[in-house]
């Protein structure tokens, strides 16, 4: 049973499932037989062409080793303009109910506009909140909105905050994922099982079982 990656912005030695985070602005891997995430980052936006970048999207979204749209998102920390950001949000969100991946998703300050906008358009995908670190109120406001959470290395810290939310999270709605660090995953995987009270094997079956449900791939 393989350990499944959800989100790295590094290709690690094994046998693990890895959905690599491919950026925009680099020429897409030729030949190779890894999966991928791709979007547009809302850090990226005003340093890009991001009308050209997002014409790019849609061509590699039709891929099958592009299998999930992102990461991408909202950021209310930086200078982009919000409304800006929601634009181009809805576009990839548009996108990924066309070719029908889930999101991989960047949130920072802007969970009820996250949520507003899940709300308004009724989507069916899934949406992961990658790198999560939310307090239990706020996962409760996004467990009634059915969002799926991905921890990272954040948990390592042993912060009590992020343990109380991912113990409050239902199983079939959790990922784990290394995102830029060079943490291997087993760790974070190893740190999550004592915090749940499961075995190690538990934990990355059920995660597996959600890899397999929501991107149905073998």
């Amino acid at each position: 049973m393989p350990l499944v990656n959800i989100h790295t912005h590094h290709q690690q030695p094994g046998g693990s499932i890895q959905l690599i985070n491919h950026l925009l602005q680099h020429a897409f891997p030729e030949h190779s037989d890894a999966s991928y995430s791709s979007g547009l980052h809302p850090w990226h936006i005003r340093d890009t062409d991001s009308n050209a970048l997002l014409e790019k999207l849609e061509l590699l979204a039709a891929q099958n080793q592009i299998m999930a749209i992102g990461e991408c998102g909202l950021d209310r920390t930086i200078e982009t303009p919000l409304q800006l950001q929601e634009e181009l949000f809805i576009q990839q969100v548009e996108l990924a109910e066309r070719y029908q991946k889930p999101l991989i998703l960047h949130v920072v300050k802007s969970y009820p506009d996250i949520i507003r906008i899940k709300k308004s358009r009724k989507s069916s995908i899934p949406w992961i909140l990658h790198a999560y670190q939310g307090n239990q109120q706020t996962t409760q406001q996004l467990l009634a909105h059915d969002f799926y959470f991905s921890f990272g290395t954040q948990l390592l810290r042993k912060p009590q905050k992020l343990q109380n939310s991912l113990r409050q999270i239902p199983l079939e709605k959790l990922f784990f994922e290394t995102d830029d660090s060079t943490e291997k995953i087993e760790t974070i995987y190893i740190f999550a099982a004592q915090i749940l009270g499961l075995t190690v094997t538990a934990l990355q079956e059920l995660v597996f079982n959600n890899y397999q449900r929501i991107f149905g791939n073998d």
